[in-house]
């Protein structure tokens, strides 16, 4: 059961991080089509570069300072001062750095209030992806991420700073008693899927994908399955819940070249390994949380990185829908098969 204290936390967490990902995107969104100083290719490129390849150093460097709610403040403060920023290339670099931050503060804080369990991550990474849906929507109310954003963020980073001694150091002291030569196999595998995941989702593409009703929903399917995956793990057992979960996500991904619509479950389903993914990473290296939260955001920018550069694909297709399933689907059971080798949770 988790702790009232520990689901106050998250929850503070995952509220922050929809408002960082709704400011960081609304003003992005802003700055690309009114300034000109760099290219929008290479606008989207910058900030997602520096917002999820860099989280590795910088998770690296606070579990080396053995912080995580300085690093979330440092987050809200950056986010908010890119709102005052008057060029694209400045604002990619202040905002991307901060999103960075606040997502290693934040995500390595969930990871130590976790435990044993699976949910707490999902409590913080999920509402990001209602941040990143809403944001270029609301750039005709300047106000809002020029003015009224940037001052709750304010209010939050001195609420992070003020309660930084408050914050768990440290809570998972069962780490998986396996070889060097089975958590190096075990971290290859979770990279690969949440690689391999992220680039499914660049080449999947539909003729509904643009008409509001259905990106809307496919929002919330990515939100829900974020939060729901630590959550039927805990309940029904990591490997178990994934083998029948995502054996139905792929016929449905398969069936979506049919019917469009059927990636919506589809989305929901496979974004369920999330956090299956991250906290599995945890426990091979418990002391190197903010590390680990930013080896699976390096993977995800890396998958994501061909259609960053509008690259074609040619997988959007029957087999190659099913290779990248089977592909990833099988990696993430390995990984989740030799972790339960070690100590169990489920």
């Amino acid at each position: 059961m988790i702790h009232k204290r520990d689901l106050s936390a998250s929850l503070l967490l995952g509220f922050t991080h929809f408002l960082i990902d709704l400011t960081c995107h609304a003003l992005l969104t802003y700055a690309m089509y009114h300034y000109a100083d760099i290219s929008l290719l290479w606008s989207v490129v910058l900030y997602n570069g520096l917002a999820f390849a860099f989280q590795l150093p910088i998770g690296a460097i606070s579990d080396l300072l053995g912080s995580s709610r300085g690093f979330s403040a440092l987050g809200c403060v950056l986010v908010a001062l890119a709102c005052l920023l008057p060029s694209s290339l400045a604002i990619c670099l202040v905002a991307g750095i901060g999103n960075a931050l606040f997502h290693v503060g934040g995500g390595r804080e969930s990871l130590l209030l976790s435990g044993t369990r699976y949910t707490q991550i999902g409590l913080f990474v999920a509402p990001g992806a209602l941040g990143v849906f809403f944001g270029p929507k609301i750039i005709g109310i300047i106000w809002l991420y020029r003015l009224a954003l940037p001052g709750i963020l304010f209010l939050l980073a001195a609420v992070f700073s003020l309660t930084a001694n408050r914050c768990v150091s440290f809570t998972n002291d069962k780490p998986l008693p396996l070889s060097r030569g089975k958590k190096l196999v075990i971290l290859l595998c979770m990279f690969l899927t949440v690689f391999l995941r992220a680039y499914m989702g660049t080449v999947t593409h539909y003729a509904v994908s643009g008409r509001f009703p259905f990106a809307l929903v496919m929002a919330l399917c990515v939100f829900l399955g974020k939060l729901s995956g630590g959550i039927m793990a805990d309940r029904f057992g990591a490997f178990r819940f994934t083998l029948i979960a995502q054996t139905l996500g792929l016929a449905l991904y398969l069936g979506s070249l049919l019917c469009p619509y059927l990636a919506l479950p589809a989305a929901l389903v496979f974004n369920t390994t999330m956090a299956l993914t991250a906290f599995t990473l945890f426990r091979l290296l418990p002391q190197l949380a903010g590390a680990m939260f930013g080896v699976t955001t390096v993977a995800l920018f890396l998958g994501s990185l061909p259609k960053m550069l509008r690259l074609e694909t040619p997988f959007f297709n029957w087999w190659g829908l099913l290779l990248i399933g089977v592909m990833s689907t099988s990696l993430l059971l390995l990984g989740l098969h030799l972790a339960e080798g070690g100590t169990r949770y489920d």
